[in-house]
């Protein structure tokens, strides 16, 4: 563990998150710094970089202990602690190395095949930005991935935690989004306050409900792009979920959306070995 001295940035390569509160941060702050107070970082874990990539975090004096007793109880290497003082802020404007204002790196990912989809997908297809709605959506990364290259995005989840923590992850990057608390195992229509045909695009990640799937079509808009990621028989080799109901069987999707345009049909693998399916198609 090295600790900063107060008077040299940290090296390019490491994730930087800024733990002093959110005024302190937009007065100053080390560039590509990811704004987190350390209060807050037990809600907003989704804004972090997975915990296998070493951090360097800077704060004051009482963030900067509190930011790393959490980290590393999370399992996070912090391989750099900088102590913010006025002589590193005059150090970093020195050096052309200081940012004012609220814009805050960001150190998450999507799903690989959400990133795919808008790197790929979208200008080889001309698939052009218009409404989307992610079903199941947690604390939003898919979604506010795709509001930050131009989707307007609606999230829909059970529980309201993870959307309130969409929401917060919206505001960091300063893209909008709606989200909606539904339970979508009713047996109900959860999508009938939408009309036929509203959607440019849906998405679904690691959520399994069967009976959804006509309700999906009918709020897909003919030529809109549906993008499905979720574990295949054969993930309960490995662990959850093992439950069959929860499991997509071997070409299931692409007779499911049968007449569909399929742009992508193929099983991918998770670290741990669990088969996820990656699949895209455009409705006719």
């Amino acid at each position: 563990m090295q600790v900063g001295n107060g008077a040299s940035p940290p090296p390019a390569t490491l994730p930087l998150v800024d733990c002093r509160e959110f005024g302190a941060f937009c007065q100053g702050h080390i560039k590509g710094a990811c704004s987190i107070p350390a209060a807050e970082l037990a809600q907003r874990m989704n804004e972090l970089p997975k915990n296998s990539e070493p951090l360097a975090v800077c704060g004051d004096a009482d963030s900067l202990p509190q930011a790393y007793d959490f980290l590393a109880s999370k399992g996070y290497q912090v391989a750099q602690q900088i102590h913010w003082t006025s002589e590193l802020s005059t150090c970093l404007q020195a050096a052309d190395l200081l940012e004012t204002g609220a814009h805050s790196q960001r150190l998450w990912q999507p799903a690989p095949l959400i990133a795919r989809f808008v790197a790929e997908f979208m200008p080889t297809y001309g698939i052009v930005p218009g409404t989307g709605l992610d079903i199941g959506c947690g604390a939003g990364r898919d979604m506010v991935y795709l509001a930050l290259h131009r989707w307007q995005m609606t999230g829909m989840d059970y529980i309201p935690g993870a959307l309130q923590r969409a929401q917060q992850l919206a505001a960091s990057q300063q893209v909008n989004i709606v989200t909606l608390q539904r339970d979508l195992e009713t047996g109900q229509d959860p999508f009938a306050e939408f009309a036929v045909g509203q959607f440019d695009l849906i998405c679904v990640a690691r959520y399994l409900h069967r009976p959804l799937f006509p309700w999906i079509k009918r709020i897909l808009k003919p030529g809109g792009i549906l993008i499905y990621q979720t574990f295949m028989q054969g993930a309960e080799q490995f662990g959850s979920p093992r439950n069959p109901n929860f499991l997509l069987k071997p070409g299931e999707l692409a007779g499911v959306f049968a007449g569909a345009e399929i742009l992508l049909d193929a099983v991918e693998y998770l670290a741990d070995g669990r088969p996820v399916s990656a699949f895209i198609c455009r409705h006719r």
